[in-house]
């Protein structure tokens, strides 16, 4: 007969070890552990499955800004205004000719890191070959600076269309792809020099000998 109620018990603990929710300051959880409330983590959280990313995902990030350091923070893309890489699209009509001199995006330079991933000018004709078919372009030069107002320095637009101009010097178009990245998790690793040749092949090409090692 004990054999038999040891036998019992230990199998309804087992069971209710297979089921069980833990609960912090919720007594209904949703989850093997729910917490209500926030959770510091003393700890990094290692992912013991490393694999390739696939579906959707949140972010998870350890904050060393918060009190006490190690605050968990879900980043969900689909709540924030803002997502750590941003993309979209700019249409700039009536451009002087082919030129934008500091427009300013009203990015915060203090938040954001900006680049131009994309740029094309449309209604242009070549201001320095007219005689061959096609006629010959320069290069396009786009640029990201930063201009002040109100006290706060902006992220801003450079762009010319070098070697064209515009039929009669009519004002053109500008469309353009900016990629925005939340600064704070964004890594500055600083500069790092290479070398380009006259030898090489082709010519003036070359590698950078000192890109940081965890982005090789």
């Amino acid at each position: 007969m004990m054999k038999k109620i040891i036998a019992i018990l230990f199998t309804g603990f087992a069971a209710l070890g297979m089921h069980a929710q833990v609960g912090i300051n919720t007594k209904t959880p949703k989850g093997t552990l729910d917490v209500e409330g926030e959770t510091l983590v003393e700890s990094y959280l290692i992912d013991t499955e490393n694999t390739k990313a696939g579906g959707n995902y949140l972010l998870i990030t350890r904050s060393k800004d918060s009190s006490p350091v190690g605050k968990v923070k879900l980043l969900d893309i689909s709540l924030r205004n803002v997502a750590p890489v941003n993309m979209y699209n700019v249409v700039l009509k009536n451009v002087k000719q082919d030129e934008v001199v500091n427009l300013n995006t009203g990015l915060d330079a203090s938040k954001y890191v900006v680049a131009i991933t994309g740029a094309v000018f449309t209604e242009a004709v070549s201001a320095a070959n007219t005689t061959t078919n096609p006629k010959s372009f320069g290069s396009y030069s786009t640029e990201i600076t930063q201009v002040t107002s109100g006290g706060k320095s902006y992220h801003a637009i450079n762009l010319a269309f070098k070697g064209a101009g515009t039929v009669s010097s009519q004002n053109g178009t500008w469309t353009l792809s900016l990629t925005v990245f939340e600064k704070s998790l964004v890594k500055d690793w600083g500069t790092f020099n290479g070398s380009v040749s006259a030898s090489a092949s082709p010519g003036y090409s070359g590698v950078s000998t000192n890109t940081p090692l965890g982005l090789q």
